[in-house]
């Protein structure tokens, strides 16, 4: 089977569509709220009052991140890249809580990638991965795939990588 065939048989054309018109398209928004229901949120997750809906999902994505950073069991030459994302982390949330969205983008991004790799090890580098994950937690492909598309680089309005980043939070914040 191809990987084409498994993003098929695990992803609706609806969620896959969603992701490229987020990450290319100008109606974020409609995208973002296809998305945020892929990842069990009410649609209209991006009306809310920025204030308090950010911080309490700011604080839950935190508090669930940190917990599964600390139990996940790793490889003792891991320990430092565990002890380093912790840091990362508390350092994200104290930029997001200021406003700092864009300049937090790769922040967010590298401390992904950095807890798949603890949770994963190197089965996550490899370039079946997406599939793997797929096949394994579809929910957790999606976001996955997901985070993927994101470019490394953004020039994006404040507000559309407000957005992305409140996305990933929101998964990780309920996995």
């Amino acid at each position: 089977m191809t990987f084409d065939k498994t993003i098929n048989s695990y992803v609706d054309k609806k969620i896959l569509g969603a992701i490229s018109e987020f990450v290319e398209g100008k109606n974020f928004v409609a995208a973002a709220d296809t998305l945020a229901e892929a990842f069990g949120a009410n649609k209209n997750l991006f009306s809310k009052e920025a204030g308090e809906f950010e911080s309490k999902l700011a604080s839950s994505f935190q508090k669930n991140l940190s917990l599964l950073i600390q139990k996940t069991w790793i490889e003792k030459s891991d320990a430092e890249l565990k002890e380093n994302v912790l840091y990362k982390l508390n350092e994200y949330c104290e930029a997001i809580s200021k406003g700092e969205w864009n300049k937090s983008y790769p922040t967010l991004l590298q401390i992904v990638g950095d807890v798949v790799y603890l949770m994963f090890g190197n089965q996550s580098k490899n370039g079946d991965f997406e599939e793997y994950s797929l096949r394994i937690d579809p929910e957790f492909g999606i976001f996955w795939l997901y985070m993927n598309s994101l470019p490394k680089e953004q020039e994006w309005e404040q507000k559309k990588a407000r957005v992305a980043m409140l996305l990933g939070m929101f998964f990780l914040a309920n996995y």
